[in-house]
């Protein structure tokens, strides 16, 4: 780790000082020490120009030492003669670099500054048993904790998505179990409630394993040229049924020769996601498929004429388990996973998913997928 080289070139360097200060060598000697100081020097002036975490180093008087550049801009201030107790230090750190000067030992503590988060290391440092003061790195986690707080959602959202089919499945099972002579009619139904609810949470399970393999990047994105219309065809026609039961009119417009340069499974997966979403939520009548070639991208918007979704839910749609409105309850269907899914997807193939709506006006959804270039 380079904290650990910056602390070894400290302590190189207060010690060479020291034997400076009390041996008695030839004027030989004197030289070849001072060139060994010079050398350690330059490495101490190019670690603290190009270290990018705040550093400072304070000697056993308080008094700063040695700082670079990210820490003058972390502190906001540019005195080279800063005290380790200075009142203008940000109240953080003014509160560490105290404690650390004081206790003369380890410490590691993590803090808040400016809507970043840091993680404080501080070690004291020793010169054959003598106390010489204290370094004092802080190292940027911001993305680390930000990285912690969205898995630790994402494991409460799932356990609440999961809860819901669980809880049916379980409620159901005691009827059953309590009602032996139930009716074949209501045995029947109950019956197709519980393979419900047991598909939707296979779907849930299934959405998060496909979402850790895209996060931990373990999902294989196998890019090929596909003919595009054969292939949404293909992907509509799994579909036909389901169009059928919810009375939705479904077109596809599409140049025959068009050539998707798409891994197929994911581009299955990404249609089928925002097709079920139709279904589901928008209570449409009419879904459209476009695609559009232009020089670098070919383009599929999907379009319905469905309930919209309001301006202020449209950052969000695509985050885990967002439900847009009262009206899309977990009864309905679906993993809460699927949109998101679609758009890590489509980011894999370095393309882009955005969406247009309105109350009442339908949704759209614009796929930009990167066009086979041939070099």
């Amino acid at each position: 780790m380079l904290v650990s080289t910056v602390l070894v070139l400290f302590f190189k360097s207060i010690h060479e000082l020291e034997l400076k200060k009390s041996i008695e060598t030839s004027q030989l000697t004197k030289f070849q020490h001072d060139q060994r100081l010079n050398l350690l020097q330059e490495q101490l002036d190019i670690l603290m120009t190009y270290y990018p975490h705040p550093m400072v180093l304070f000697n056993q008087r308080g008094q700063q030492v040695l700082s670079n550049a990210s820490f003058y801009e972390l502190i906001h201030l540019q005195d080279r003669e800063l005290m380790y107790d200075d009142k203008r230090l940000p109240r953080a750190i003014l509160k560490i670099f105290k404690q650390a000067y004081y206790q003369e030992t380890p410490m590691i503590q993590d803090i808040s500054l400016n809507n970043q988060f840091y993680s404080a290391h501080c070690l004291p440092i020793y010169v054959q048993g003598r106390y010489q003061g204290f370094l004092c790195v802080l190292q940027d986690v911001t993305r680390l904790v930000q990285q912690d707080k969205l898995q630790k959602r994402f494991v409460a959202d799932a356990s609440h998505e999961l809860k819901t089919p669980i809880t049916a499945i379980k409620g159901i099972s005691e009827l059953l179990l309590r009602t032996p002579h139930m009716n074949a009619e209501d045995r029947l139904d109950f019956t197709q409630q519980v393979y419900d609810q047991s598909h939707r949470l296979e779907q849930i399970v299934k959405d998060m394993l496909t979402l850790s393999k895209l996060s931990e990047d373990k999902m294989m994105i196998v890019k090929q040229p596909n003919n595009a219309k054969a292939l949404i065809e293909e992907i509509l026609n799994t579909f036909s049924v389901a169009f059928t039961q919810h009375h939705l009119n479904v077109s596809l417009n599409v140049n025959e020769k068009t050539v998707l340069y798409v891994d197929k499974k994911a581009f299955e997966s990404i249609m089928s996601n925002l097709i079920s979403n139709v279904m589901i939520h928008a209570n449409a009548s009419e879904l459209h498929i476009n695609v559009l070639e232009t020089l670098e991208f070919v383009k599929i918007t999907v379009i319905d004429n469905g309930k919209g979704i309001e301006a202020e839910h449209l950052p969000h749609i695509f985050e885990r388990f967002y439900r847009a409105s009262s009206s899309r309850q977990r009864s309905s269907g679906g993993s809460g996973l699927g949109l998101n899914i679609s758009r890590s997807f489509v980011l894999a193939h370095q393309g882009t998913l955005e969406v247009e709506s309105e109350p009442h006006q339908g949704c759209k959804f614009t796929l930009s997928f990167p066009k086979l270039t041939l070099s």
